[in-house]
Order: structure tokens, then sequence, then C-alpha cells
């Protein structure tokens, strides 16, 4: 039986499998707060320990999200057939990534956020250090999350503060749902659970008078592009803008600029060194075109040589950049090699793909769906050291 390590410090966190012999479960009776490195200024106070602390072994994590937040299986295989297949935007999975420091932060379609940090096992109560490993904080944003679909998710100014946009999505299914009169929010760990903001760019169509706004990404071009729709008896009205800046109100834009907005950039417009990063992985992998998340964006970033190509997943973390394609293929380059190490995730069972990566402290984590059609069924996460993978036998 496969074994595997995750420090639990929450007795809410809940399981659906059975445990080896050698598995690790550490159930403090006084949770201690975490605790990290000396700065300048006090350290913030979380509001709460986190709900697990991730110890990658020899065997990869697999977290299956349900009603009350991600599960750990013991095996991908669990999770096969285990939820209904419903369209998209209703389902949980996945929805965004983004990195901020050393952080890796999630934001779950009808759940709420997840965010990975490390965490510094601090002393216990009898005298002992705690285990060091990676906090999971999650954030659900209650009932209201659970009626409205994610659109967008990026981080805005110079604190870097995480935002998400909640919209009704009715073009699977007709919703009976009001329009959110909340469609900004964000979250920090000192909350204990997310927050509303306010947006002027986006309060000009206010949802009191039926203005959904249920696309927000930025552009090349440094603009947000937005549309607003307001339907009526005869037909739905809708608004394509754009602004430079979200205290303004934004201007109108043509239908063929709000589309082009949602084009890959050209890899000419990747930072160095992620240009000639890209450009190495697309000559040795067949792919041409990349989603990649890293520290040093807003938001997770597209860019292709051919925007027809099939996209990989990856991170970025200005040493290195590590990819990955749906069936698990990856790569991982680091800044001035001139090739890639090939290799594979823990393979998925068919129907499955994975979706998006993410590494910190020398932890990977991948996104993952069932897949069928616009459809998804079960959804959730894996979590494995980068050693396990990238020393593990290179894939031809």
């Amino acid at each position: 039986m496969r074994c595997f390590y995750a420090v639990l410090l929450l007795p809410c966190f809940l399981f659906s499998c059975s445990r080896g012999k050698n598995a690790v479960v550490v159930q403090p009776s006084a949770p201690p707060l975490p605790t990290v490195p000396p700065v300048s200024a006090p350290p913030p106070v979380f509001a709460a320990p986190p709900a697990a602390v991730l110890q990658a072994g020899k065997y990869p994590l697999w977290f299956q999200f349900t009603d009350d937040g991600p599960v750990l299986i013991e095996s991908i295989e669990d999770a096969c057939l285990s939820a209904a297949f419903i369209p998209w935007p209703l389902a949980r999975h996945i929805r965004f990534i983004l990195a901020r420091d050393n952080e890796i932060m999630m934001a779950v379609n009808r759940d709420g956020f997840i965010c990975l940090l490390p965490w510094q096992g601090a002393s216990l109560q009898n005298g002992k250090r705690g285990s060091d490993g990676i906090g999971l904080y999650r954030l659900p944003g209650g009932e209201y999350w659970q009626n409205y679909t994610l659109g967008s998710f990026f981080l805005l100014g110079e604190d870097r503060k995480p935002l998400a946009l909640l919209y009704r999505d009715d073009r699977f299914i007709d919703s009976d749902q009001p329009i959110p009169q909340s469609r900004l929010w964000t979250f920090d760990l000192q909350a204990a659970s997310p927050y509303t903001m306010a947006m002027l760019a986006l309060d000009d169509f206010p949802s009191e008078k039926d203005w959904n706004i249920d696309t927000l990404r930025r552009g090349s071009d440094a603009y947000w592009y937005f549309r607003a729709i307001r339907k009526t008896e005869a037909q739905p009205e809708i608004r394509m803008l754009r602004t430079s800046d979200f205290t303004m109100p934004g201007e109108q834009v043509s239908l063929g600029a709000f589309q082009s907005s949602a084009k890959p950039e050209p890899v000419s417009a990747a930072p160095e060194p992620l240009r000639a990063m890209l450009g190495v992985i697309f000559s040795e992998s067949g792919f041409s075109a990349a989603n990649v998340v890293s520290p040093g964006f807003q938001y997770a970033r597209s860019f292709a040589a051919d925007p027809e190509s099939g996209a990989i997943a990856g991170f970025y973390s200005g040493a290195s950049l590590l990819a990955v394609s749906a069936s698990g293929k990856a790569f991982y380059l680091e800044t001035g090699a001139a090739s890639v190490r090939r290799f594979s995730l823990p393979a998925l069972p068919a129907g499955f793909v994975y979706t998006g990566i993410g590494m910190i402290a020398n932890t990977v984590f991948a996104s993952w769906e069932e897949q069928e059609g616009y459809s998804i069924g079960a959804a959730g996460f894996m979590v494995i050291t980068k050693e396990q993978i990238t020393e593990s036998k290179e894939q031809s």
C-alpha cells in the first residue's frame, strides 16, 4: 500500500481514504501559529493556523475537491467517476493559479481561495520542534460563492492584492440567481474569510440595474478589458470596454479589439531569460504556446510562437521554468542551460488532464481535472517533491 505524508493540524480537514502504516498524522491539542523569518516590521498575525501542513515524500499526495474543501485521497484512481460531470462554469475546480513571492494562490470555482506557503514548524508543548512543510490555507467563500462562476484572478497595486471576479453564468443553463451584488473578492491570511472590494470602472455598471460583468482580462497592450451584459426582453445589451486604470471609467471598444485582447502574447514579449527558455522548450517539446504563472506576473500570461498550437502550463521562478502538458509530459529548464530535462508527472487515468502547475520550496503542485467535453467530474491537485520527478528516468 502506498504511503504518504501530510501533517494535519485541524480535525475538520477531511479524509476519504485508508492510510498506510507509515503515514504520519499529527494533531497537537493546541496548534501553534506559524513562525516567519525576522523582518524589519512585525510579522503578520494569521487568523488561524493552516488547515494542513503538507510533506510530500516518495509518493504524490492527491487532493480532490468536495463540498467541504480539498480531501486527501490515497490514489488518483479513487477519483474516477466519483463526481457527476457538470458544465465547467458550475463545477468545483481550480480555475486560476497565481504566484506572489513564496506563495502559490489558487482560485477555486464555486468554492473560494487556497493559499500555499512554506511552514516553519513552531515549538510544540513537549518542547520539540514541529514539522516543516507547506502550509495549506483554505478561505471558503461560503454559500455565496457556490452560486457564481469565477471569471478572473489577478494581482493589483503595489501590494499585489489578489482579486477574483465572480459573475452569473447562464450560458449553459438558465440561472435564477440574481446578478452578484459583490463582484470582486480578495483575501489575506489576517482575515478568516474572503472579503469584497469596490472598483470604479466596474461599478459604473451596477448589478442593481442588471449589469453582469462576465469577462475581465489584461490585454497585451496593458489595458484591462471587460464585458458588461444586461438582458432585456428584446435582446441583450452588451458593452465591451477597456481601461488602463481601474479608478477611471472604461471606454467602449469594438468587438475586434475585445477579441484581440484574448490572444496570446508573442514570445518576444516575455521577459528575459524566460523568452530564451520558452524558445528552447518549444523547439524540444513540440509545443508552441504556454500559459505561464510567475511571482513576477500580475496574472497568468500566455505566450505563443504559434497561436494555433496547443498550450502547456508553465511556472517561471526567475531561475527556472517548469512546464507540463495535459497528459503529464513535463519539461524543466534552468537559466543558462542548453537543454531541457524531460520527465513525467504521475500518470493520470483516462479522461483526466493536468491543467496548471506551480512550485515553492522545492515542492511541485499540479492541478488536475476529469473532463468530458465542456464538463468536469472530479477535480483537485497533486503535490510531489521536485526531486521525485526531475531525478526520475528521463522520458524520450
